[in-house]
């Protein structure tokens, strides 16, 4: 079984691990984290949240690296062989960090270009003016999707989201339905 598996952080196929490292690429961190909200605004809010998940998750794996090495330097100095074991699954845990702190940095690296590349940056208060265009617009945009994918269908739930923000008024639409039926069936 050893011999199958390459164990040696030198090994070519760690390389090549490393080169690929990065959970999303830049074109799924623009087009479905960043570019599923329908507002510029939103977008800005999204990546700017991204990054501070992406900032504390990493300062937390770095904390966590420094104290696996500090147990695998005390399981080792123990002398003990099942210690010296625990010591390597936990070098172990540090080498897979590793890969996976690659691959955050990169995407850092893309959502923190992708934060620049905005030529406005927007404050709290312009995302809050700006949430009812972004809802009218999103709740909108996925009712005709719906529409489309269910041959002209709109669900309730879409339908209720559009009357809670004013869009659409029940008496008014069950009103004209009812004069509708009538008509037809004159």
């Amino acid at each position: 079984m050893k011999d199958l598996i390459p164990l040696e952080p030198n090994h070519p196929i760690f390389d090549a691990l490393m080169e690929i490292q990065k959970p999303r690429s830049r074109f799924q961190l623009e087009s479905f984290v960043a570019g599923q909200h329908d507002t510029d605004e939103q977008k800005y809010k999204q990546v700017l949240l991204e990054i501070q998940s992406l900032i504390y998750s990493m300062k937390h794996a770095s904390l966590d690296i420094k104290k696996m090495t500090i147990e695998a330097d005390r399981l080792r100095a123990t002398g003990d062989e099942i210690d010296a074991i625990e010591a390597e699954k936990k070098e172990l845990s540090i080498e897979q960090s590793a890969l996976v702190f690659k691959g955050a940095e990169r995407e850092l690296q893309d959502l923190v270009e992708m934060w620049e590349a905005f030529p406005h940056k927007y404050t709290y208060e312009e995302i809050e003016q700006n949430q009812p265009v972004y809802w009218e617009s999103r709740l909108v945009r996925q009712a005709q999707l719906e529409a489309i994918g269910s041959q002209g269908k709109i669900g309730w739930a879409s339908l209720d989201s559009l009357r809670q923000i004013g869009k659409i008024d029940v008496k008014e639409e069950i009103s004209n339905m009812i004069n509708e039926q009538k008509e037809l069936e004159q």
